[in-house]
């Protein structure tokens, strides 16, 4: 494993030393998730990673959590299975639910889960304008689940025309189907952005057929989404905007790892509504949201295909999320403002479960009384430039109805030693509330839980040529976990949520990006995590299903004008299986090798070609669960 790590270093470093040519990402790209405020990246000590929308139309044939894949630090189990499956975020080896999910800056969840994680299924690529990813501890100005970090989805907005429409259409394997159309456009003071996008696909197999004579049927996926984007300026310092998001999709499900179903299906709903309301002026800007996320998940079986013990099943499981943030940005003095905000969060669920058997029907649920009310105040001073030195120091007040108070803290500076090069240091700490399901589960919920609290440590350097053309950043991290949240079963067979373990992880991180002349670049980015749980004072390996070590390399060419070619390389290392996952302990390593073709015939109009996992490579995210082997997309786009 060293040496790997140790080739793949020097890899980056001497492509790093021999490229001088063409732009690339560079210290000053403006920002807006490190400070809630729009800053450069030389401004922050924050690690910030940011994928633009050229990079975005360049995946057109990807999911959203496919491009997340392929970014720093991040390991996302489900983003290659059957479509449809769900999708847990591994930020920096942090377990699923500690990475906090935005759509333009507003929290986004859904209480119905367990970890009231959100669903990245209902978000489609074609409605995003770039997606900016903060790493570390960030509960200080972002509140709860920010433990490992934020992911901020920025939507497309208003266009330059009056009106500009846009189609999408695309046909890969496993027969599946996109058309994606859309219409935006500025008139006077009124912007709009309208999206549609229709998804069928046939699938393959959720479960892996191990004999291969069983014959497995197709887990396939139907999904519509709609959203809007509209946007108003009152006067020169005063504007509203809203934007709604609505999917539904079902997907096909089985029965287990190795286990066929061809009955189980499971129907997401998802409807988000934001609105906002900004107030800019010499040395002041304010900035009100209110947001309402509404979610409903069905789940249906009869299990007459397995005849297992259960002859019938279905789950109803619905979510509903009221946010409110109300922060500013205010000029105290020469290079030095603050940012202070006051945040309200109500959760509530109502779950449900129906099984039958020769014993006679089994019900539980959770009731409409599973609630949590949250209320938070944050302050955060920003020093920017002040010959060459930058901090952010902050803190934060959490009052939760049930457990009571916490607060967090953050302390973020930066040191630019040249026009060329900067240094940062992160300490910072962060927390995450317990879950309705964590708090309110008929057999297993403890409304006694305290919330997770967290240290996060980071120390790093970034680094451009001389020409400012090429970037080289190394980031060293540290996190401990205190009254970590598990699920207890004691020696009766009694179980409960409880607070008992800690958890203790590092690693680091690096990243370059080389331009290439004038013919593109080429992007670089490994990372290793390592780490350890605590039970009783005894040690646990317990990262499980997250890989130690992840090496990322893209390669964007354009030999000639309207022609882009995009061999991507992915290679992941071991890593534990899940606690109740079959087989052996360790899952192998595997790598997969990805190429796109992208011609513009015109300036409006383009057509791509994806192929993916070109090798053919057999490898397993999840045990017993397929995922994606040589596969496609072909399309059409157009902007007018």
């Amino acid at each position: 494993m060293k040496k790997e790590i140790f080739i793949a270093a020097a890899v980056i470093f001497s492509s790093y030393a021999q490229a001088q040519q063409d732009s690339a990402k560079t210290l000053n790209e403006v920002i807006v998730t490190a400070t809630k405020t729009p800053v450069k990246q030389s401004e922050t000590g924050k690690v910030v990673d940011v994928i633009d929308h050229a990079t975005l139309q360049r995946n057109a044939g990807k999911t959203l959590t496919e491009i997340l894949n392929y970014q720093t630090g991040l390991f996302i189990v489900g983003a290659n299975n059957s479509p449809g499956t769900n999708q847990d975020v591994y930020l920096r080896g942090a377990a699923t639910g500690n990475t906090l999910i935005l759509i333009d800056g507003v929290r986004v969840g859904d209480p119905s889960q367990i970890n009231n994680s959100f669903d990245l299924n209902d978000i489609n690529i074609s409605q995003i304008e770039r997606i900016e990813i903060l790493k570390g501890a960030q509960s200080t100005l972002w509140g709860s689940d920010a433990v490992a970090g934020v992911i901020n989805i920025i939507t497309k907005k208003g266009g330059s025309k009056k009106i500009s429409p846009s189609v999408m259409l695309s046909y890969g394997s496993y027969n599946t189907y996109k058309a994606n159309t859309g219409l935006n456009g500025t008139l006077k003071n009124f912007t709009y952005n309208l999206n549609y996008n229709h998804t069928d696909s046939k699938g393959f197999s959720a479960a892996y057929d191990s004999t291969g004579s069983q014959n497995f049927d197709n887990d396939g996926l139907k999904q519509d989404n709609f959203q809007a984007n509209i946007g108003y300026k009152f006067t020169p310092k005063f504007s509203v905007r809203g934007m709604s998001n609505y999917s539904k999709y079902t997907a096909g499900l089985d029965a287990g790892a190795f286990q066929d179903d061809k009955d189980y299906t499971n129907t997401n709903y998802s409807f988000i509504n934001t609105l906002e309301m900004m107030y800019k002026a010499k040395g002041i800007s304010l900035h009100f949201s209110n947001s309402f996320i509404n979610t409903k998940r069905l789940y249906n079986d009869d299990s007459a295909s397995i005849g297992g013990f259960v002859k019938y099943a279905r789950g109803r499981y619905l979510g509903r999320s009221y946010v409110s943030d109300l922060y500013g940005n205010f000029t105290l003095a020469h290079k030095l403002s603050l940012v202070s905000g006051l945040q309200y969060t109500a959760l509530n669920s109502d779950q449900y479960y129906l099984s039958i058997s020769s014993y006679g029907p089994y019900t539980t649920g959770l009731g409409d009384s599973a609630k949590v009310n949250n209320f938070s105040a944050y302050a955060s001073l920003l020093l920017l430039d002040q010959h060459g030195f930058n901090a952010e120091a902050g803190i934060r007040y959490n009052h939760n109805d049930l457990y009571g108070n916490n607060a967090t803290y953050s302390f973020n500076p930066s040191y630019n030693i040249d026009e060329n090069t900067r240094v940062f240091l992160n300490i910072s700490s962060a927390y995450k509330i317990p879950s309705i399901y964590q708090l309110y589960d008929g057999s297993a919920g403890n409304k006694n839980l305290k919330p997770e609290e967290s240290t996060n440590y980071e120390v790093g350097v970034q680094s451009l040529s001389n020409n400012k053309k090429n970037s080289l950043r190394l980031v060293a991290f540290k996190r401990d976990i205190k009254n970590v949240i598990v699920y207890y079963t004691d020696i009766n067979y009694n179980s409960q949520y409880i607070n008992r373990d800690q958890q203790n992880d590092y690693g680091f991180e690096m990243e370059s990006n080389i331009s290439i002349g004038k013919r593109g670049n080429w992007i670089n980015n490994l990372t290793y995590v390592d780490g350890q749980g605590k039970e009783d004072n005894v040690k646990v390996n317990n990262l499980y299903r997250r890989p130690n070590f992840t090496l990322n390399s893209t390669l964007t060419l354009q030999p000639c004008k309207d022609l882009t070619l995009m061999p991507s390389f992915r290679f992941v290392g071991t890593r534990l299986k899940g606690e109740y996952d079959p087989g052996p302990a360790m899952m192998p390593q595997y790598y997969t090798l990805d190429l796109y073709t992208g011609y513009n015939f015109t300036k409006q109009f383009r057509a791509f070609l994806d192929l993916r996992n070109i090798t053919d490579q057999k490898y397993f995210d999840v045990p017993g669960y397929n995922s994606r082997r040589a596969n496609y997309t072909i399309g059409l786009s157009g902007n007018f």
